[in-house]
């Protein structure tokens, strides 16, 4: 299937794909951690928008594996640039792009 997108959006996803793979060298080279805590998370993408993911199954928990029923929940910082990414692409988009990217979206009758 061949679907025709807006410049703009085209963009978007382009740069998105550069700064989550600068992120991810950052992570290889050891310069950034790959997970954060829970609390981290819940400040900087919001506790509902986290919860939600989880629920979705976009991005996974992890527990520390020290069999206490306190553990610390960390969560990959790839997986949910990627999740926050996929649920608000369209609010950086111009109003012509949103209404493309909506007749691209809607099921067809």
């Amino acid at each position: 299937m061949i679907i025709a997108i807006s410049e703009e959006l085209l963009f978007k996803l382009v740069e998105f794909a550069e700064n989550l793979g600068r992120k991810k060298e950052r992570i290889n080279f050891f310069k950034e951690s790959q997970f954060i805590s829970q609390n981290q998370s819940h400040i900087r993408y919001g506790k509902g928008n986290v919860t939600k993911w989880v629920k979705a199954g976009i991005v996974k928990k992890y527990k520390d594996a020290d069999g206490k029923l306190r553990s610390s929940v960390r969560y990959d910082v790839l997986e949910l640039e990627s999740a926050a990414f996929k649920c608000n692409y369209m609010k950086d988009l111009s109003p012509l792009a949103k209404a493309e990217m909506r007749e691209i979206i809607s099921p067809v009758p």
